[in-house]
C-alpha cells in the first residue's frame, strides 16, 4: 500500500472514530435505575435564572431530581414547562450541599413531555470550608417509567395512582405529628405518632428558629418495619424538606427518629416539626 493510501486510511479511521464518539455523546445518558441526564446549568454567586431545554425527543417522564456539583447551591425556584406549554411550579426551595441530590419530585399528572426546566439558583455564600471557589453546576435528571406493572422507584408512587407527595396533586391534607427542639450538638430525637393518628403516604420536615442539618431520618411503621429516608441535607429556618414519600402505600406510623444538629450561631433555638400527608 502506498504512503498516500495509508494516509487516507488514517484519515478515514480518525473520521470514523470521531463520528462514533459524537454518536455516543448524542445518546441519552440513562442510569440503570432509569434516571436520564437532561442537562446542567452553571451557577454563579449572583442569583440567576437558567433554562434546561429538554424537548419531546427525550420522551415522557414521571419525576425529576436535581444534583449539585462542585459547590453548595441555593435553589431558589424550580419550574417545569410541559410539552403543551403548561407550567408547573415545584416547591423545592432549599440549600443543596455539594454532590447531593434532591428526592424524586413527582410531575403533575401522569407521564409528561417536558419542554423546559427553569431553575433560579446561586452559589451558597458559605460555600466550601476553604474559600468555596469551585465551579458550580446544577444538573437535572428525569425518570421514565420502564416497568408499568407495579410500583416505581421511591418517590413516584404506584402506576395509576397519580402523583404522590403534596396535597394539591395527590389530595389529602397535612397533619402536624409533633415537634422537637434542636441543639448545637448532634442529637437523636423521637416523635411518637401511633396508629390513632391514622395512615400517611408522605411526611414533611418544617424548620424554624435556626438552620438544621439532618444526618438521618427514619420512619418506623406500625408493624415495626423501618424506612430510612434519604434526606441528609441542611434545611434553613422558615423552609421545609418538601414531601417525602413513604415506602409502599398509605402506612400507619409508630414513630419518627431523627439525627440532626442546628447551626452554631446566635439566631435562636431551632425547632423541627414533622407533618404527615393523609
Amino acid at each position: 500500500m502506498s504512503k498516500r493510501n495509508i494516509a487516507w486510511v488514517g484519515v478515514a479511521a480518525l473520521f470514523g472514530a470521531s463520528l462514533l464518539a459524537s454518536f455516543a455523546e448524542a445518546r441519552p445518558r440513562v442510569s440503570n435505575d432509569g434516571w436520564e441526564d437532561l442537562g446542567c446549568v452553571s451557577v454563579s454567586r449572583r442569583a440567576d435564572r437558567d433554562t434546561i431545554s429538554v424537548g419531546r425527543r427525550e420522551g415522557t417522564f414521571k419525576a425529576i431530581k436535581l444534583k449539585a456539583i462542585g459547590h453548595d447551591i441555593d435553589v431558589l425556584d424550580l419550574k417545569v414547562i410541559y410539552g403543551n406549554g403548561e407550567p408547573d411550579d415545584i416547591q423545592v426551595r432549599t440549600l443543596m450541599r455539594e454532590n447531593t441530590e434532591t428526592r424524586a419530585i413527582d410531575l403533575k399528572g401522569r407521564e409528561r413531555f417536558i419542554k423546559d426546566i427553569v431553575i433560579a439558583s446561586k452559589k451558597d455564600r458559605g460555600g466550601k470550608l476553604f474559600g468555596g471557589r469551585g465551579r458550580a453546576k446544577l444538573c437535572a435528571f428525569g425518570l421514565q417509567n420502564r416497568d408499568r406493572r407495579g410500583d416505581g422507584p421511591r418517590g413516584e408512587g404506584p402506576r395509576g395512582d397519580g402523583p404522590r407527595g403534596d396535597g394539591p396533586r395527590g389530595g389529602g391534607k397535612w397533619v402536624e405529628l409533633g415537634c422537637q427542639k434542636v441543639g448545637f450538638l448532634v442529637d437523636r430525637d423521637v416523635i411518637r405518632v401511633g396508629r390513632k393518628e391514622g395512615r400517611f403516604r408522605a411526611i414533611r420536615l418544617d424548620v424554624s428558629g435556626n438552620d438544621v442539618f439532618f444526618n438521618d431520618v427514619r420512619v418506623v411503621y406500625g408493624n415495626g418495619s423501618p424506612d430510612d429516608i434519604p434526606v441528609r441535607a441542611e434545611i434553613r429556618q422558615g423552609r421545609s424538606s418538601g414531601p417525602l414519600d413513604l415506602k409502599g402505600r398509605d402506612r400507619a406510623i409508630d414513630r419518627i427518629e431523627m439525627v440532626y444538629r442546628s447551626k452554631p450561631n446566635f439566631q435562636g433555638t431551632a425547632r423541627v416539626c414533622v407533618s404527615g400527608l393523609d
